[in-house]
């Protein structure tokens, strides 16, 4: 695909996958990054780079380290080809509803992976049912993908909207619901005296992890591992009891709660800002705020 952007030097034809690949390495800042949002190896990307640098005569990124910054000559292409890609992103999505014609768009969504497993993956068939939308659900609590502009949307669990977006203006975090968790044991089993688990702390979210020292006391954790998923294990074995979350016990017949909800964390969806009305993001955004709800 071709898209008559710009005529310089009368050089009025550019490939697109060009054009794609400087807005892509100006958005992740790295080659890498570039890389694997375009589904493309990093040689490809400074190929790219370089042919489009020849054709136009003129530097486009200079390097500090690892990253790469837009020159001022790059600065002043970007706006058309930002807008030229939301124009190409308009025009697939005009028949989106249906069947026949539907241009394919990619959701690329991190989440905690109990989320993941839990809560998006048994019900990601009901976003794709009428949209012709391929779906990457990724487990992770990290957000430097969704920094570096690698993943579309970002689902967090955080205190305070300031650990979600920090300063950076360009991303939008928007509070869909909470978290709340309570203390489980085996059904049926004597929880007198039964040991504590729970995760490794840098895997615990914010309050999470004060909450679950609490709870442990002195004696502390005799087993500690980094996922949901296998604290669930150790203790639906009966070998322990642990704070997990609702959405996991509630719905694991081999557990059984043993009080009240003793924490509650709120629930973010982190967006780009640039990307918002994306219709495709739109979709993927009320889906997931309309599921979160139904889950409370």
């Amino acid at each position: 695909m071709q898209v008559d952007l710009i005529n310089l030097k009368g050089l009025c034809m550019i490939e697109w996958d060009h054009w794609r690949t400087m807005l892509a390495v100006f958005r992740s800042g790295t080659y890498l990054g570039a890389a694997k949002s375009l589904r493309i190896d990093a040689t490809t990307v400074g190929r790219r780079l370089k042919q489009l640098e020849d054709r136009l005569g003129q530097r486009l990124f200079l390097r500090d380290g690892d990253r790469f910054f837009p020159t001022r000559h790059c600065e002043s292409l970007l706006a058309h080809v930002e807008n030229a890609a939301e124009a190409l992103a308009d025009a697939e999505y005009v028949s989106a509803e249906t069947e026949d014609g539907a241009v394919w768009r990619s959701l690329r969504m991190t989440a905690a992976p109990f989320l993941v497993t839990n809560l998006f993956a048994p019900q990601v068939g009901h976003l794709t049912r009428r949209r012709r939308i391929k779906v990457e659900l990724i487990g992770t609590a990290s957000k430097a993908e969704f920094q570096r502009r690698e993943a579309d949307i970002a689902i967090r669990i955080e205190d305070r909207r300031g650990e979600i977006s920090g300063q950076d203006r360009r991303i939008k975090a928007d509070r869909i619901g909470t978290i709340t968790y309570a203390v489980y044991s085996a059904r049926d089993s004597d929880v007198e005296n039964r040991p504590w688990a729970g995760l490794i702390e840098e895997h615990v979210r914010s309050s999470g992890g004060d909450v679950m020292q609490s709870l442990a006391g002195e004696a502390g954790f005799q087993y500690r591992v980094y996922q949901f998923d296998a604290l669930t294990e150790i203790v639906a074995s009966g070998a322990a009891r642990a704070l997990l979350p609702r959405l996991i016990g509630e719905t694991d017949p081999r557990l059984e709660s043993e009080g009240d909800v003793v924490l509650t964390q709120p629930l973010w969806i982190l967006s780009h800002r640039q990307d918002r009305d994306d219709p495709h993001l739109v979709a993927a955004r009320n889906w997931i705020t309309e599921l979160v709800e139904r889950c409370r």
